[in-house]
């Protein structure tokens, strides 16, 4: 009876064994794996981070391309304008040396 008894215990022994290995295994694969949700939470941080400057730099340069369009477009306007008063005396111009040149005929 005591060599059952023996036995038994050993074997319990061998399965406390078994279940401190495996719990060992256990906690060093959480341990990595803690580590990797670490470092990929680091780097979604991180990623996040660049992704809100670069869209804050997009808003600036948006924001300063829509303000040269502005000045652009008045530029082109006032151009515009310019180009029409000279059409116009142009045309005022050719009317003068129309009666110029008839006069001197």
């Amino acid at each position: 009876r005591l060599t059952e008894q023996q036995q038994e215990i050993n074997n319990l022994i061998q399965g406390k064994n078994a279940v401190d290995e495996e719990n060992a295994r256990l906690k060093n694969e959480f341990t990595n794996l803690n580590q990797k949700f670490k470092d990929k939470s680091k780097e979604l941080k991180d990623t996040e981070e660049c992704a809100q400057k670069k869209e804050e730099q997009n808003r600036l340069v948006i924001k300063n391309l829509e303000e040269e369009n502005k000045g652009l477009n008045t530029c082109c306007a006032d151009l515009l304008n310019d180009l029409e008063k000279l059409r116009k005396q142009e045309a005022q111009w050719k009317t003068e040396k129309s009666g110029n040149d008839a006069r001197i005929k």
